[in-house]
């Protein structure tokens, strides 16, 4: 899907972010019945996919590092920074505690770097409640 011919863009990057971000967003379901009924209404509870997709965040945050790591890999500072929103999200589903087994079980030296550097930047515009 991405080739040397045909690399990664900034409008790809756009759309993978927003598809990354899109996935901690809580969205009701829709069914579909034949009658209308209160109880139906009840049922349907916002719910995001960022817990489901949580056991995941891990292998996808490595395979970005891994790549970001490999000298034969050219992501451009452009493309960095229309992934970071949707990097920033994962980081989020991700937590401190599968943050630090990522970085003591998975991660070489240069990939902890690059990590520490993601999640310093994803702490940096985080929204903590404060004033």
């Amino acid at each position: 899907w991405i080739s040397p011919s045909q690399p990664l863009g900034i409008a790809e990057s756009r759309a993978l972010s927003g598809l990354l971000t899109a996935l901690a967003v809580k969205t009701v379901t829709h069914v579909h019945t034949t009658q209308y009924t209160a109880i139906a209404a009840e049922k349907q509870n916002a719910e995001s996919l960022a817990k489901p997709f949580a056991k995941h965040v891990g292998h996808v945050l490595f395979a970005y590092i891994d790549s970001m790591n490999d000298p034969l890999c050219i992501l451009t500072l452009d493309i960095r920074r229309e992934l970071e929103p949707g990097l920033f999200s994962l980081c989020e589903m991700l937590g401190e505690y599968n943050r630090y087994a990522l970085m003591a079980s998975a991660l070489d030296s240069g990939s902890k770097t690059l990590m520490k550097s993601l999640w310093r930047e994803y702490e940096k515009q985080r929204y903590v409640g404060k004033g």
